[in-house]
C-alpha cells in the first residue's frame, strides 16, 4: 500500500463507497462499482455541485451530471492511479508567478476535506507570493498562515494539463483584523512530500466529475458558485 493511500485511509477522506475497490477494507467491490456493474446506473460517474455558504444544496448525482451546475464545460485530468481520485498537479501560480515545486505532486481531489493540504515547502512557497503572509502556527496549529485582508489573490493549481483558480472567498477561513486565515496548510514531517488533498475549499469552484471509465479521470467543470 503507499504513501498516498495509507494517509487518506488513516483520515477516512471522501464520501464512503467513493473510492476504488483497491482500497475497500472488504477487498471487494464498492457499493457504487457494484451498481456500476448491475448496469444500474445511466453512466459509470459520479458527480457533485457543492454550495458555497449554505447549509444545504451540495447534492451527490450518481450516474449523471447536472449541467444546470456549470456554466462551463468540463476539463478531464487522468487519474494517476486507481486507489483514490487523485491526479497529477505539475505546477502551482500565485498572481500569475510561478512557486517552486521539486517534483511533481500527487493530487488527492477529496470532497471530504475541507481545507487544501499540501507538503510545507509548497505551501511555504506559496504565501512568499503573498506580501505580509506570515506563519501562525501559534495561534491557529501547525501548517497555518495569515495574509492581509487586502490582498488581490489568483491562486491557481495545474492539475494534468490545465490550470484550475481557487476562488479568493474560499481561500479565506477566518477574519481577524487586519489579516485572514489561509485555506492553504502546510504539513510537516509525516506528511508524504509529494502529496496534496484538495478539499472543498477548491471543489465549491469547481463542479467535479467522476469517471470510471476512460482508464478513470476526473473532470472540472465552472461552477454556477462563480456567478454566486
Amino acid at each position: 500500500m503507499d504513501s498516498i493511500t495509507t494517509l487518506l485511509l488513516s483520515q477516512r477522506a471522501g464520501f464512503s463507497g467513493m473510492v476504488f475497490s483497491i482500497v475497500a477494507s472488504s477487498g471487494q467491490p464498492t457499493s457504487f462499482e457494484n451498481l456500476i456493474h448491475a448496469n444500474k446506473v445511466a453512466a459509470p460517474i459520479f458527480s457533485l455541485p457543492l454550495t458555497r455558504r449554505k447549509s444545504t444544496g451540495s447534492t451527490l448525482c450518481l450516474g449523471c451530471y447536472d449541467s444546470l451546475k456549470a456554466v462551463g464545460p468540463v476539463t478531464w485530468v487522468p487519474v494517476t492511479s486507481m486507489t483514490y481520485w487523485a491526479v497529477s498537479m505539475a505546477a502551482t501560480q500565485v498572481n500569475g508567478n510561478s512557486v517552486t515545486m521539486s517534483k511533481i505532486i500527487i493530487a488527492a481531489i477529496d470532497s471530504g476535506t475541507s481545507l487544501i493540504y499540501v507538503p510545507q515547502d509548497i505551501a511555504s512557497a506559496i504565501y512568499r507570493q503573498i506580501p505580509g503572509a506570515q506563519r501562525a502556527e501559534q495561534k491557529y496549529g501547525p501548517g497555518f498562515w495569515t495574509y492581509p485582508c487586502n490582498s488581490k489573490l489568483n491562486i491557481q493549481f495545474k492539475f494534468g494539463g490545465s490550470f484550475f483558480a481557487l476562488n479568493p472567498v474560499d481561500f479565506n477561513t477566518g477574519s481577524g483584523s487586519p489579516t485572514r486565515v489561509g485555506g492553504i496548510v502546510g504539513m510537516g514531517d509525516n506528511f508524504p512530500d509529494d502529496l496534496a488533498i484538495i478539499g472543498d475549499e477548491c471543489l465549491k469552484s469547481w463542479y467535479s466529475v467522476y469517471d470510471y471509465s476512460h482508464g478513470a479521470r476526473v473532470g472540472l467543470a465552472p461552477s454556477v458558485n462563480s456567478h454566486a
